[in-house]
């Protein structure tokens, strides 16, 4: 036994001693005679380090400067790759050589080569304080490419200028990719669109707390597809074009979108119906939740099992639709509720072509925009035909006076197909039976947006208390009508990358 023991001790100790670190600095070179063990013995590049490393718990340290790449740097499993700094200033830098061949479009088969940095069946990797840009006037196709990795850590990064995806990660597990900053990385569409992240069936995984940030290009802020337990929250998202977020036409299970500012649309269409999400132990496919977001078109589905929740939607563009159903034959289970709307241009929820089914709608407030010619019934359905079991309660809605609207459209058996009760209405025609009209002074109207402005005041018996329980937590012995329960004191959370 003592035999053993002292075996494993003499194994524990030559893996202590195996790890090194080693040196890459600008004033370094890139010979085999040199080892990187200190920095009078520096390599010259990234690349060429890891060449020469083996796998195994060590860490390689970029010195400051600016760096040229001439070729893709490929990280192995253990390793800490660590710079000075994402300060372009007082930091590493590292700049693609102007000469990296580049294909001339690609469809699905994104070349790994035609990124800065790859990692390809690998594990625990912690890269950090770096700059990895390409030229301006001749953009990369990546930053950062990963394929069959897990528990691989992106953090304090500055990605920018890149012309399809500042970071690429595939068919990989517990990512943790946080307080980045990447920019103007998705300048150019090559057959289809990528994504300043671009990530593909990814598990059991965070994004967060990072800035996503495009002035120019066609790309999306994210584009993912088939995520499995992953969180994207507490980040900053702000595009010119194309989408905030995207993840669309795959199953989803258990994909969190929470605390995130997103100035355009969040896309998670399923033409069809998805797989339940239940038989991957997820209460839901999707959950948007105390988010921030900007656009008119708010979201985009059909998503069954999807959950819509406590965002603020403060709309500053328009013609749009919050909730949008493109066809397919969707029999849901849809849960929008607890949403405070600013300015709603068009309507709320609003079905196209195809099949929307069991959509419940409750403890929302919404005011409504005057809209103009633009203007459209609260719920936005054209036919009973189209839609089957929409439940509208305990919401409240707010048209302007000069401009009032419909809850939505009483012909073409519509009105059969949506059951609205309980619900405060102020400036609204068509409503049925069952709903109340209210006066805006129910409603505090000071303080901060959305909380405490959208909160209901005392004395009122019209709000407080006065809905019906839809399975959420409330405080009181009902819960009230509109987006916040009366006596609520902790405030709207904040969101972004700032946020803790």
């Amino acid at each position: 036994m003592f035999r053993w023991l002292s075996g494993l001790f003499a194994l524990l100790l030559t893996g202590v001693a195996d790890a090194e670190t080693y040196h890459v600095a600008v004033n370094g070179v890139d010979v085999a005679d040199r080892n990187g063990l200190t920095e009078a013995m520096a390599w010259a590049s990234l690349a060429f380090a890891c060449e020469q490393v083996s796998e195994g718990t060590h860490t390689i340290r970029l010195g400051a400067g600016t760096f040229t790449a001439q070729r893709t740097a490929k990280l192995k499993s253990g390793w800490t790759v660590v710079g000075a700094g994402r300060d372009p200033a007082t930091g590493t830098v590292i700049v693609a050589d102007k000469k990296w061949e580049l294909v001339t479009k690609f469809n699905k088969e994104v070349p790994e080569n035609e990124f800065m940095i790859a990692m390809k069946k690998v594990k625990d990797i912690h890269l950090s304080a770096l700059v990895i840009v390409s030229p301006t006037d001749r953009h990369l196709t990546g930053g950062i490419f990963c394929m069959d990795g897990e528990n691989i850590e992106l953090t304090e990064l500055y990605v920018h200028d890149f012309r399809w995806a500042g970071m690429m990660l595939n068919h990989s597990r517990k990512l943790n990719v946080h307080h980045n900053l990447i920019e103007n990385a998705s300048s150019t569409k090559m057959q289809h669109h990528g994504g300043l992240i671009r990530t593909t069936w990814i598990k059991e995984s965070e994004i967060h707390h990072n800035r996503i940030l495009a002035t120019v290009g066609e790309g999306y802020g994210y584009k993912g597809g088939g995520h499995e337990a992953v969180r994207f929250h507490h980040n900053h998202v702000e595009v010119a074009g194309e989408f905030a977020f995207e993840s669309a036409h795959e199953n989803e299970f258990g994909l969190e979108i929470d605390h995130n500012y997103l100035n355009r649309c969040c896309s998670v269409p399923k033409g069809g119906q998805g797989a339940d999400p239940n038989s991957r132990g997820h209460a839901y496919s999707v959950w948007l939740h105390h988010n921030i977001m900007t656009d008119s078109y708010t979201v985009e589905g059909p998503r069954n099992h999807l959950r819509l929740s406590h965002n603020y939607i403060r709309i500053e563009k328009t013609g749009g639709r919050v909730y949008t159903q493109h066809g397919g034959k969707n029999k849901g289970p849809v849960w929008i509720h607890h949403n405070v709307i600013e300015k709603l241009d068009r309507a709320f929820v609003w079905m196209n072509e195809g099949l929307a089914e069991d959509i419940q709608v409750f403890n929302n407030t919404v005011f409504c925009a005057d809209a103009g010619d633009r203007t459209g019934a609260i719920f936005g359905a054209y036919s009973g035909e189209r839609l089957n079991n929409w439940v509208v309660k305990n919401n409240i809605f707010v048209a302007p006076m000069e401009k009032p609207r419909a809850l939505f459209p009483t012909q073409r058996g519509v009105n059969d197909k949506i059951k609205a009760s309980g619900n405060v209405v102020i400036n609204m025609t068509d409503v049925p039976d069952g709903n109340q009209v209210g006066q805006l002074s129910w409603l505090s109207g000071s303080g901060e947006r959305p909380w405490p402005f959208f909160a209901s005041v005392e004395p009122n018996t019209n709000l407080i208390d006065a809905g019906v329980d839809q399975g959420q937590p409330f405080h009181g012995i009902a819960p009230d009508i509109g987006a916040f329960e009366h006596g609520l004191t902790k405030p709207f959370p904040v969101v972004g990358p700032d946020a803790p």
